[in-house]
């Protein structure tokens, strides 16, 4: 279902990260160069998911191993991990306390591009789920000025310093960036880290406009200073 409510939103190919116009009309798409028009109902996409979620949860079945996975939802600067597990899986939460975690692997928002927030409206509507927005780091109501940039710099290193107690003492953390304005070293540093290598990742399958032009991320690997 809520797969189904994101593709059928009332807004422009080009414009599904920043959602600024309703479009309820044919209009020309600048990622498609042809002239589009939004979805006028849901029963499409409802159909086409339906089947997909029943193909990927089989051959997930088929696939599935004997480790833990689970979703937790709070501010990463300050969310206790362990308290947290203590009330979902208690064997994931044993295993968090003894061994460790070998480290993180993700993508943090850009700075001033994205209000995820808002972009995933429909989602906190429909599940009926709490929005904290003001928890954001860099979105894109903040802008990217000196300012937004410090505040996202200080945010993403508040995260990983904080995270560190749950990480081996050799860890690897690795974050996934578009660091045009050149933070994360600045973000590696005042977490007490260092990056150690980068490795360029081509982005060849872009969701909005401009898939036509080059576009690349860096993931950064960082371990202890």
């Amino acid at each position: 279902m809520s797969r189904t409510v994101l593709s059928s939103r009332a807004t422009s190919h080009a414009d599904l990260g920043t959602l600024k116009t309703p479009v309820h009309a044919p209009y020309y798409c600048q990622k498609h160069h042809k002239i589009c028009k939004p979805p006028l109902t849901i029963l499409n996409w409802w159909k086409r998911y339906s089947i997909d979620t029943l193909r990927r949860l089989q051959e997930f079945d088929q696939k599935r191993t004997k480790t833990h996975q689970i979703c937790l939802r709070g501010d990463s600067r300050e969310l206790e991990l362990i308290r947290q597990l203590s009330s979902f899986n208690t064997s994931l939460k044993n295993l968090v306390s003894h061994q460790k975690c070998r480290g993180i692997f993700t993508s943090p928002p850009y700075v001033g591009v994205i209000d995820y927030h808002e972009q995933h409206a429909y989602a906190y509507e429909m599940l009926e789920i709490e929005r904290d927005d003001q928890f954001e780091i860099g979105p894109l109501k903040r802008g990217q000025s000196k300012a937004a940039r410090d505040s996202y710099v200080e945010g993403i290193a508040e995260v990983l310093q904080f995270n560190k107690k749950y990480l081996q003492s050799d860890y690897d953390v690795f974050l996934v960036a578009n660091d045009k304005f050149n933070l994360y070293p600045k973000i590696a540093d005042r977490a007490h880290m260092q990056i150690v290598n980068t490795f360029k990742r081509p982005v060849l399958n872009r969701v909005e406009k401009d898939r036509e032009r080059a576009y690349s991320e860096t993931i950064f690997h960082l371990k202890e200073r």
